[in-house]
């Protein structure tokens, strides 16, 4: 089982999206509640699953202290809640797909 997602372009980081626009998207598309800027969570099947849209560098790593002041993102990621289960899994995986599909990114699985 992996502990997170990612889901960025398929160009690498090379390309972004406004900020504002994510989370426009995420909110009023997916039902997303807003935590703070470019972190929303939702509840799935009783648990908080959040995404963090980033600005992440060519290699895509990434620092920050906050997110303040980041107008465009080129990297979605997803915190895989510790109790998970199929159908929360499955949930998860089609907003993921819903949103590459919107910006036409790929998902990233990730397990460490």
């Amino acid at each position: 089982m992996y502990d997170y997602l990612m889901i960025y372009s398929d160009e690498g980081y090379r390309n972004s999206i406004k900020a504002i626009d994510f989370e426009q998207f995420m909110i009023r598309t997916l039902g997303f509640e807003q935590l703070t800027k470019l972190k929303l969570y939702k509840e799935i099947g009783g648990e908080l699953v959040r995404f963090t849209g980033i600005q992440a560098n060519s290699d895509g790593s990434y620092a920050f202290e906050t997110l303040d002041g980041v107008e465009e993102i080129n990297l979605i990621e997803i915190d895989l809640p510790e109790r998970i289960d199929d159908e929360i899994e499955s949930e998860i995986l089609k907003i993921a797909n819903t949103i590459a599909n919107e910006y036409s990114w790929i998902i990233d699985l990730r397990d460490e």
